[in-house]
């Protein structure tokens, strides 16, 4: 019975998930206007043609043209000409009545208004056609051959107009006891033209099907996943004498335990792999970025403006929510339990939950490129642009709807974090004892969990906007700006969500590979507690282009600048840990030592952009590009792939190829500050950010970026061939192969089934020494 309830109660909420979390349904309060040969029928175009042939048969004797401009701009209007020649009056003179042509259009978008009497819109219709076709109707319009009409734009520029256009010649025999051969010799025609927005590109009707460029590399990264999984399977048949039953069971399992586990450990896994799977995917995504740049291009010639806008929009929120995130919660997952001497997390269900969340929320982000276009408003979604019509739909509904679930995979798994690290330290591992990398975890959950519900709340209301019609952020009483408060409020502090972690991992390593405890550890713990608060206060200076009030403007700049004395004192302790210590130039501390010169650039700029004047100069330009590359790229993901070098044979076993990992760094911090560093001398020249093109006078300059920035991404796959070579051919590593000094060193490489065969208990050196005098 109790079974029974679950099922209907999950199968109620998958129907409420399903109809709230996908709104792309739309209302028609006018009803759905009949079909255009309906239309045609009813005002008579077609009819043109009897006792000459087939009346459905078009006559390509007339001639129609419309007079437009060149393309449109939103919601201005615009006078058309419509005119028709060619047919009976062209070749011969009128027979009695004084009829010479008609016409009805129809368009796709926008609206269409008579401007005199001799065009007529039907009451409760969106087309025109011309007067005089009615018993008792004014105007002329059946005596002429150009009409005149108001055409007004919709409300994005990112769109194609339709016109469809049927228009009738007639030779005048239409009089009275014309024997019902009133149109005969008559001729009709119908044409389609096509009105471009300013930010719109219309597209050759013989490419009708064509892929676009971001759905040729899905596809093809599908066609390439498909084909190596046929291999693989086909080779174990032939090789092995195996059926292809055989074959699926053997692999169902090995992949079942991974579907169904809540160890700790596996989960954490299961984070660090598919964060960096998304890592490489929003790579992608920004390797065609940078080759869009690669030379000033019009609309098209690469990608079109509208799949560049959606590129860099899936870039940010893939690197930010899909790989950083996961990474970090990945590291988390497979430490926190072993550096805090617990045998797992609180609420290990709920721990699988949590991730299961993560692919599905970027499966629905990603859903975009399979209906129409991914969504297109950048990573932070700004309103108006977001909650109107001109973002894509339904891809940026599928943004929205994906950011919920991910948002809600975060909160799950940052008070699973939370309860862990509060209620099930083993005995010694006191709050003021635990690892640093242990500490940046439990600051960055209480970062999460008051920052989250806010972005929750702005997502929200976001879908409200663009299913329901309210009018929180577009509309004449309502507030863009909001939308940037609440985002920025989350915004803000998820940087520093992100680079906290990176610092405990900075932390543990500096110490293990420079022999000596970390150099000042209670004021590493009091700098990553107030880097926190102030995270909160700060946010305001991504506003100051907003027209904020001045003394907001000007507090907010004195606390962003404040930022810099608490994140000083932890990079001066690295140094002072390294100064006084014996250092080992292993790979994981090589990744350290470039990661602390990556970011202090990155901070460095970071000053730079909190002061006033300097940011609204800079704001919109490519060097906060370059600013955030630095902290996100060189702080964020070197620590965590020096994390990987480090905790690789904590993990597997095994260690890592040390070669191939000094190449793989060299070749990384060569290459990632010859593709960023450029990026703030093109910004101080001027070269706006989220723009598909640039000045010519640039173009050097952005090829460079774009070689380097394509190296980059060529010299992480040096990381993904040691990860996997090492896993099968690396030497054995042994429980504490770097000689470290927290809790996970303690237990077996990799750790048993509940992490520790018993539950350690941390003493205190001096304390015990103490006690045996």
């Amino acid at each position: 019975m109790l079974r029974s309830k679950l099922i209907g109660l999950g199968i109620l909420l998958s129907i409420i998930f399903a109809v709230t979390a996908i709104p792309t349904g739309e209302t028609n309060p006018g009803g759905i206007d009949p079909s255009i040969s309906t239309l045609v029928e009813a005002n008579g175009c077609s009819c043109h043609n009897i006792g000459d042939g087939d009346m459905n048969n078009p006559n390509s004797a007339v001639i129609l043209n419309l007079t437009m401009p060149s393309n449109f701009s939103a919601g201005e209007t615009y006078t058309l000409v419509l005119n028709i020649s060619g047919g009976p009056n062209d070749i011969a003179p009128m027979e009695n009545g004084p009829n010479m042509g008609g016409f009805m259009l129809k368009v796709s978008t926008g609206t269409l208004t008579p401007i005199d009497d001799n065009v007529w819109k039907p009451e409760d219709s969106s087309y025109l056609t011309h007067t005089g076709g009615e018993e008792g109707q004014g105007g002329d319009g059946n005596n002429l051959r150009e009409w005149s009409f108001n055409w007004t734009a919709p409300d994005s520029d990112s769109l194609v107009a339709e016109f469809m256009v049927y228009g009738n010649s007639v030779n005048g025999n239409a009089y009275e006891d014309s024997g019902g051969m009133g149109n005969s010799g008559d001729y009709w025609n119908s044409g389609t033209f096509l009105l471009a927005g300013k930010n719109a590109q219309i597209t050759d009707g013989s490419a009708h099907g064509e892929l676009s460029g971001p759905k040729k590399v899905v596809y093809g990264f599908g066609i390439v996943f498909i084909t190596l999984a046929v291999v693989v399977v086909g080779y174990r048949m032939v090789d092995q004498d195996e059926s292809f039953e055989e074959v699926m069971k053997s692999y169902w399992k090995w992949i079942y335990p991974w579907l169904t586990t809540t160890d700790h450990k596996y989960i954490g896994t299961l984070y660090i792999v598919t964060g960096f799977a998304w890592f490489f995917i929003g790579g992608i995504l920004g390797l065609l970025i940078r080759w869009q740049l690669y030379e000033p291009r019009v609309d098209g010639d690469f990608l079109t403006y509208q799949e560049y806008n959606s590129t860099f929009t899936m870039h940010g929120t893939t690197m930010i929510f899909m790989a950083a995130m996961p990474i970090i919660f990945g590291f988390a997952n497979y430490l926190i339990p072993l550096q805090i001497g617990a045998r797992d997390l609180a609420f290990p269900r709920l721990n699988s939950f949590g991730y299961w969340l993560l692919p599905t929320g970027g499966i629905v982000l990603y859903m975009g490129y399979f209906t129409g276009g991914a969504g297109d408003v950048g990573w932070t979604g700004y309103a108006p642009y977001s909650s109107g019509a001109s973002a894509t739909r339904p891809g940026t509904d599928f943004w929205v709807a994906g950011q919920l679930m991910l948002g809600a995979s975060s909160t799950l798994t940052a008070v699973n974090f939370l309860v862990t690290m509060l209620r099930m330290r083993a005995p010694g591992v006191s709050l003021m004892k635990m690892p640093l990398f242990a500490w940046s975890i439990l600051v960055t959950v209480f970062l999460l969990l008051l920052s989250i519900p806010v972005f929750t709340v702005a997502l929200i209301l976001l879908m409200a906007d663009r299913t329901f019609g309210s009018l929180y952020f577009s509309g004449p009483d309502s507030d863009p700006i909001l939308w940037q408060h609440l985002f920025w409020y989350f915004g803000h502090p998820e940087v520093y969500i992100v680079i906290l972690p990176a610092f405990g991992v900075l932390s543990e390593i500096i110490s293990t590979f420079s022999r000596r405890p970390i150099f000042g550890y209670t004021s590493m713990v009091y700098a990553m507690a107030t880097i926190g608060i102030i995270s909160f206060v700060v946010y305001g200076h991504h506003m100051f282009t907003t027209g904020a009030d001045p003394l907001f403007r000007f507090i907010v700049m004195l606390t962003t600048m404040l930022v810099a004395v608490p994140t000083g004192i932890k990079i001066f302790n690295w140094l002072a840990t390294m100064t006084g210590g014996s250092v080992v130039l292993n790979t994981p501390m090589m990744f350290s030592l470039g990661t602390i010169i990556t970011f202090t650039i990155g901070g460095i700029t970071g000053i730079i952009l909190a002061s006033i004047p300097l940011d609204i100069a800079f704001h919109d330009t490519y060097f906060v590009v370059a600013h955030f590359h630095y902290v996100l790229i060189g702080g964020t993901m070197f620590s965590f792939i020096a994390g990987v070098y480090y905790w690789y044979p904590k993990m597997t076993g095994k260690m890592m190829n040390e070669r191939l990992g000094i190449i793989h760094f060299a070749a990384t911090f060569i290459t990632f500050n010859a593709a960023f560093y450029p990026m703030h001398n093109v910004g101080i020249s001027g070269m706006p950010r989220r723009y598909a093109t640039y000045d010519a006078s640039l173009t050097e300059l952005n090829q460079f970026i774009s070689i380097f920035a394509i190296l980059f991404g060529l010299a992480q796959l040096i990381f993904v061939y040691n990860v996997f070579y090492s896993y099968r051919n690396g030497k054995e590593a042994g429980d504490n192969p770097w000689n470290g000094w927290s809790l996970e060193w303690a237990t077996s490489s990799p750790p048993p089934e509940n992490s520790f065969i018993e539950i350690p208990t941390l003493l205190d050196a001096e304390e015990e020494a103490k006690k045996s005098e």
